[in-house]
């Protein structure tokens, strides 16, 4: 029973330092006295998000890992050579994918890329199903004790329960925040009692709860695809006006998913469609995947969405201002923040919005290169990075105009957003279901209707059936369909292995 003082002893810790703000407040504050490797994650997320150069990084991480070993080998049973040793060697096996998770999480809320986060989650779950139940076999030697666990199936019967709380617990604290530092201690009990369950008996057919857990997550997954389609809407009727379509960032004259969204579908001829150019005025540009033709506009490329973020405002007013009206600007992503900040301060004016994906915060951001500040490891280990990001065809280049005035300013997007647009502008917004985790503040934007989260992925949700049918309700004056209450939970549950909050 001695032993389980030195938990509690933990969770107070962590609730001192995070009272004082010396370590931040956030739903992930409760992996600090999680099971491993879940702690060692938590640890990482915290320095390279505010560690402000490498010299505190490797002190910090140094002085971190030397407690989580002496704690191990205490919850083992003593502070001797051989648990020291033991321990030592988990978490230095376990210190590479956790690294990997951590910096793909780090990633996704940086750059607004849910691609990434999604992954660096599974990651950390197969982890610490596979790795949490390791140090506590019995065994003294870290090869038998994997052996071991495997030998007793991964003890599920006692992970996938204490996954159940730890998940409860992180969404409590998503949803309440004020109930975060309360929810340490539970969560250093919840730790301790799974430690103890261990020391049971395994069951009797092991690999029995692991056969079973795999079929219903294959049973699963195939639900959860086959269900998330969506029926085409009946085509709406007739707009009067134009229809000025923006793409997102890194996309190109005719191919941004934007381009292909179905106009006849929202009620508009060709001849009233327009695209918006990155590069400028121009006679024209490639039509490729675009719906119809593109009669105006010069030709951009990836490079021309990077430009500074007030150069893409002035072409966004020069290219709509002349437009007839009625007007109604469709804007996906990055382009989002391009549309508002012409027409909330009254550069240019518009009918309609229609927001597709947009993000309502950049929540964390990264300094400029060579520049001591929170997330300097973070920020070079992203322009390391960026080479590798370009053979799995995502890229970005951190230090451009816009990524660094956008992206690399945690709350840039607020700045934007926080301007009210003029009450004559009706806007609809539809976020991508997979994005809601990169929303830590919500996804809610100042606008008429806030559109139910749909279950398509972000670069394909402009040409999506969801945004049409949303699309053509809003602009008729129709009511939504009706949304589930699930689809915003899914994002409360994985909220909390997201990235803390930015030093601002």
């Amino acid at each position: 029973m001695t032993r389980w003082w030195r938990l509690a002893v933990a969770a107070v810790l962590v609730v001192l330092l995070a009272a004082t703000d010396a370590i931040p407040t956030w739903p992930g504050l409760i992996h600090l006295v999680a099971l491993p490797p879940l702690d060692q994650f938590a640890d990482l997320r915290i320095l390279l998000s505010h560690a402000s150069s490498w010299p505190l990084f490797l002190v910090l991480l140094a002085g971190v890992t030397a407690v989580r070993v002496a704690l191990m080998a205490w919850l083992l049973g003593g502070f001797d050579a051989r648990r020291l040793r033991f321990a030592a060697l988990f978490y230095t096996v376990a210190f590479g994918p956790v690294l990997l998770a951590a910096f793909a999480d780090a990633t996704a809320y940086a750059v607004l890329y849910s691609r990434l986060f999604w992954p660096a989650v599974a990651l950390i779950a197969v982890l610490l199903l596979v790795l949490g139940p390791v140090p506590w076999q019995g065994e003294s030697r870290l090869r038998d004790a994997v052996a071991s666990t495997w030998r007793r199936g991964l003890r599920v019967e006692v992970m996938l329960p204490y996954c159940a709380v730890v998940l409860t617990l992180g969404a409590v604290a998503d949803r309440v925040p004020a109930l975060t530092l309360p929810l340490v201690p539970v969560s250093a009990v919840a730790t301790g009692l799974a430690i103890a369950l261990m020391n049971r008996p395994a069951l009797r057919r092991p690999g029995a709860v692991p056969t079973a857990l795999a079929a219903v997550l294959v049973v699963a997954s195939t639900v959860f695809v086959a269900t998330r389609g969506y029926d085409e809407p009946e085509p709406g009727p007739p707009q009067s006006g134009s229809l000025l379509l923006l793409s997102g960032i890194n996309s190109t004259s005719g191919r941004g998913t934007i381009h292909a969204t179905d106009v006849h579908r929202l009620g508009y001829r060709c001849d009233q469609v327009y695209y918006f150019s990155y590069a400028g005025p121009g006679d024209g540009q490639p039509q490729r995947g675009a719906t119809c033709p593109i009669r105006t506009g010069a030709p951009y490329g990836p490079s021309d969405t990077q430009r500074p973020f007030q150069v893409q405002v002035d072409l966004f007013v020069g290219q709509a201002s002349a437009l007839p009206r009625p007007l109604v600007v469709a804007a996906h992503s990055h382009a989002v923040w391009v549309v508002w900040e012409a027409i909330a301060t009254g550069r240019v004016g518009a009918d309609a919005l229609l927001l597709v994906g947009p993000f309502p915060s950049t929540p964390t951001g990264y300094p400029s290169p060579h520049v001591d500040a929170p997330g300097r490891v973070f920020g070079d280990l992203l322009r390391v990075a960026t080479p590798v990001a370009d053979l799995v065809r995502f890229h970005f280049d951190p230090d451009t105009p816009a990524a660094r005035e956008l992206l690399g300013t945690a709350g840039a997007a607020e700045s934007i957003l926080s301007r009210p647009l003029p009450a004559t502008v009706r806007a609809m917004a539809l976020p991508s279901a997979a994005d809601l985790p990169l929303m830590p503040d919500g996804r809610r934007l100042d606008v008429e209707r806030n559109g139910c989260p749909a279950r398509v992925s972000h670069p394909n949700l402009p040409e999506s059936a969801a945004f049409e049918d949303a699309a053509i309700r809003f602009l008729n004056g129709r009511p939504p369909p009706p949304c589930p209450l699930w689809r915003d939970w899914g994002a409360v549950v994985v909220r909390p292995f997201g990235m803390p909050p930015s030093q601002r």
